[in-house]
């Protein structure tokens, strides 16, 4: 007769300071050692008075333990021969781990963990330590410069006087007051002459390029994507089965003639004209017109992904691709995760007329707007004129910060990295020996705990020169010199920097 009074015993783990009573807790470990196979049916208890010496439990407590199972049908009671296991659990655990199988999961589901494991197999925020950070990574802001004091006044305005409209759904769209805010700004900022009618609050960017996806593109078609490109936007366009055509970049942006040779007849273009991520080129004039132009010609669409266009620091800033179209083949999509902060999870679409109405109602199955409550921060934020604010004194600490880690890294691995200043963004290219493999740098720096990104993590044909993305945002300017050095030591250590003579 099997019996596991010691394997029981020794199993079981009481906390007599616990609220939960020793009765409760002696019930669900006896019953998860059950259900997970431990004890299969047929099985013998202990007596309770076995148990009741050997755990220092009174038998009531025991008793009451076990009735709760018997009569959940864990336990049977034989008259005159003791408890056992239930019937039912023979075997059951042998049986779990042989019909154990792997999920059965959609075809989406499947091509989303291909894409996401061909990326992400680099550096991950999980691997950042911010307790001891050496952080490049490029997507780093700065968050202690925020206005929290600004930011709570305006949450508590709302809080100390909640309405239903604060506390219920929210509206489909967006509240009316951020939407007709950002419709503002853009037109003042961007030059895009849209109605708050147009605008579609968001859950960030990333939830806008999946709602396009799916509004746009069927299975199979084709969609330009700039390369080295936006890796989260061209996960979301594949995992709709997009085929993605990658063109190059040049001086003046996306290679527009290459798309036209390979794959006139492409559904959409993703592209990011005022500052193309990851690079840092501006496309110029005539690239915007000859792509809105194609657009039109094809009704193909246009994505507009307006990345850190707020962080402009020189150089000419050109009217967003949205404001030169005349044909409404273009979409613009903003996020406030880089001038505010991430975790607001905050974007915004604006949506040529006809679109408004399909995507709204894609919009509504797939979920609700984000939390009414930071939308109203938000909206007063910019109508007050802190957001603009925060913008200008943004700019001036990230031209400080970018000017300071530039000389550092000038003076310290000059021989090594090949970079100069940008005009806009929050990192620098920093080019390496062409012999080098910029993914096997990027790896071994984070085991030495100094995080950035490989530049062909972003590419789909490796044409370029290797490189590495350099962060500057997040790195004061007074930790710039120790931050290098520690970069200077990590490389040194994996080989790359001769010993100095």
């Amino acid at each position: 007769m099997k019996s596991p009074a010691g394997l029981l015993l020794s199993a079981i783990e009481l906390d007599r300071a616990s609220a939960i009573p020793l009765y409760r807790q002696l019930y669900l470990q006896i019953r998860k050692q059950i259900l997970s196979g431990k004890m299969q049916g047929g099985v013998r208890l202990p007596s309770t008075r076995t148990l009741s010496k050997e755990l220092a439990l009174s038998r009531i407590t025991i008793l009451n333990a076990f009735d709760q199972l018997i009569a959940e049908g864990f336990l049977a009671s034989r008259t005159g021969a003791g408890t056992y296991v239930g019937d039912e659990w023979e075997s059951r655990g042998i049986a779990d781990e042989e019909q154990r199988q792997p999920p059965r999961l959609s075809d989406l589901s499947q091509s989303m963990l291909s894409l996401r494991s061909s990326h992400f197999r680099g550096v991950s925020y999980t691997d950042w330590d911010p307790a001891t950070p050496t952080s490049f990574l490029p997507s780093h802001s700065t968050y202690d410069a925020f206005p929290l004091a600004v930011w709570r006044r305006l949450m508590n305005r709302h809080l100390l006087k909640p309405t239903k409209a604060m506390l219920g759904y929210g509206e489909l769209q967006g509240l009316q007051a951020l939407r007709a805010a950002i419709a503002e700004y853009v037109f003042d900022a961007r030059g895009i002459d849209c109605s708050a009618e147009q605008v579609v609050i968001v859950s960030g960017a990333q939830q806008a390029f999946n709602l396009l996806g799916m509004l746009l593109l069927n299975p199979q078609d084709s969609v330009w994507m700039e390369d080295p490109g936006h890796i989260a936007a061209r996960i979301a366009l594949q995992a709709q089965g997009a085929q993605v055509v990658p063109l190059r970049i040049d001086e003046q942006g996306i290679d527009i003639q290459q798309g036209l040779a390979e794959c006139p007849d492409a559904r959409l273009v993703f592209t990011t004209p005022s500052r193309q991520h990851p690079l840092g080129v501006t496309m110029s004039y005539a690239r915007r017109q000859a792509l809105i132009d194609w657009a039109a010609q094809y009704q193909s669409w246009i994505i507009e992904d307006d990345c850190d266009s707020e962080l402009r620091y020189s150089g000419r800033l050109l009217p967003a691709l949205y404001a030169m179209d005349q044909m409404a083949r273009v979409i613009y999509v903003g996020t406030f995760s880089k001038v505010l902060f991430p975790s607001l999870r905050l974007g915004y679409v604006i949506l040529p007329q006809a679109l408004i109405d399909p995507f709204c109602t894609l919009r509504a199955v797939m979920d609700r707007s984000p939390p009414t409550l930071l939308q109203a921060t938000t909206a007063d934020f910019m109508r007050e004129g802190h957001f603009l604010g925060h913008i200008r004194r943004m700019r001036a600490l990230y031209q400080a910060r970018q000017q300071e880690l530039l000389e550092q890294l000038q003076q310290q691995l000059g021989g090594f990295f090949n970079i100069t200043p940008v005009e806009a963004g929050m990192h620098l290219i920093a080019w390496l020996p062409p012999t080098l493999d910029d993914d096997v740098i990027a790896r071994e720096l984070a085991r030495h705990n100094i995080h950035t990104y490989a530049l062909s993590d972003y590419c789909l044909e490796h044409v370029l020169p290797p490189a590495l993305l350099i962060g500057f945002a997040g790195t004061p300017e007074g930790q710039a010199q120790e931050r290098v050095e520690a970069l200077a030591r990590a490389l040194s250590k994996m080989g790359y920097l001769q010993p100095a003579t």
